[in-house]
């Protein structure tokens, strides 16, 4: 840390009263230190260098001063602006969290036409993510819902958004999506797994999901397409796991995915 940082987390946490107290000593030190040095140099006996001197004082004193409260300023708003991004962010996977998924979703289905759906969520689940935990450690754990949170950075587009619910819980939200698209997205989510064993260079590692679909209905709450979607994972977890269900549909698709090796 600088001087000038150290002086300024210094400043900034000190107290209103104090702050303003201490910035009006200072401009009346410089002020009058300024005055006695102009008194002596400059003949004020003429209303025009009583002026310039004057004038000169303020820029000298109100410069700096300036400088450090912008300064104070900006460095605020930096932390607030990541204070807030903290909030909407899941640390491990710097995916969105729970609140702003729902915040985001509820934001597309407002904006959305009436009549028409705002788009598919999918609820997907690491299947007996336990097992990893307990067998290969916290750590690679950890790594492994990176690597997911990566996965599916990559396979959402740019309208669309992904969040960790907590654990090894996720969640998407593709707008405008139909049942075909939200179904080709899940392959590609379940064929994705197959290669974080390769990244991880773990080749014993078997990590598969569980994906539960739902498609946002014309004028449907998010709270009852959430619902439907959860249960779409439920019923995935319940028959099998690895496995993709959707909402309103007899259709299931299992998709087991070949062991790779090293």
């Amino acid at each position: 840390m600088t001087t000038y940082d150290f002086w300024m987390t210094k400043f900034g946490n000190m107290s209103p009263y104090r702050q303003v107290v201490i910035m009006v000593l200072m401009a009346t030190i410089a002020a009058n230190v300024l005055a006695v040095a102009f008194f002596a140099l400059v003949d004020l006996g003429r209303i025009n260098n009583v002026l310039i001197v004057t004038t000169a004082i303020v820029i000298i004193v109100s410069a700096p001063l300036g400088s450090f409260l912008v300064g104070l300023n900006y460095r605020l708003k930096q932390t607030a602006s990541l204070l807030d991004l903290a909030s909407r962010r899941d640390d491990l996977t710097g995916l969105s969290n729970r609140n702003e998924f729902y915040l985001q979703a509820q934001r597309q289905i407002t904006l959305c036409d009436p009549a028409k759906s705002a788009g598919a969520i999918l609820y997907i689940d690491a299947d007996h993510f336990k097992s990893i935990n307990d067998r290969y450690g916290h750590a690679v754990g950890d790594s492994v819902l990176q690597e997911i949170g990566i996965l599916l950075r990559s396979v959402i587009g740019e309208w669309d958004f992904a969040a960790r619910f907590g654990g090894e819980e996720f969640a998407l939200f593709l707008t405008n999506a139909d049942i075909g698209k939200a179904d080709w997205l899940s392959h590609k989510i379940l064929m994705g797994m197959r290669e974080i064993p390769t990244y991880l260079r773990i080749s014993e590692l078997n990590v598969t999901v569980s994906v539960g679909i739902a498609i946002h209905e014309p004028g449907q709450p998010l709270e009852e397409a959430l619902v439907a979607a959860d249960k779409c994972l439920y019923a995935a977890k319940n028959q099998g796991r690895n496995r993709i269900v959707h909402a309103n549909s007899e259709y299931i698709e299992i998709y087991q995915p070949k062991r790779q090796t090293m």
